[in-house]
């Protein structure tokens, strides 16, 4: 008889079943909004004009990541100090651009980024 261990998910799923469905149910609508983005804004949103070969234009990239994140973040920040509520996008939306562009910013620098 062969003895396998169980995977950390396997685990997560078994010990914690409502946050292991609720990861795999907001990563699906993750993909789904950054679908419906992407096809909106196109490669070049990121790539800002260049084909991303270069270390200069990775770096222009991963600026440009860099300063949309920490607006998102800044946000959510001045919402929670100031106790406003949000004039314009949820702080729900706020959460999604976090993680999409996280995940952008990953495809970037991994160099996948790429038709």
């Amino acid at each position: 008889m062969k003895i396998t261990q169980e995977t950390s998910v396997e685990i997560l799923q078994k010990e914690y079943p409502i946050i292991y469905e609720g990861y795999k149910e907001i990563l699906d609508q993750q993909f789904e909004l950054f679908a419906k983005k992407h096809l909106d804004y196109g490669m070049q949103n990121i790539a800002g004009g260049t084909n991303l070969e270069t270390e200069g234009e990775l770096n222009f990239a991963m600026t440009g990541l860099f300063y949309r994140l920490s607006d998102k973040i800044n946000r959510w920040k001045n919402l929670i100090i100031s106790k406003r509520e949000a004039q314009n996008e949820t702080l729900l939306d706020t959460f999604q651009d976090i993680t999409n562009y996280g995940i952008i910013a990953q495809l970037v620098y991994s160099g996948r980024w790429k038709k």
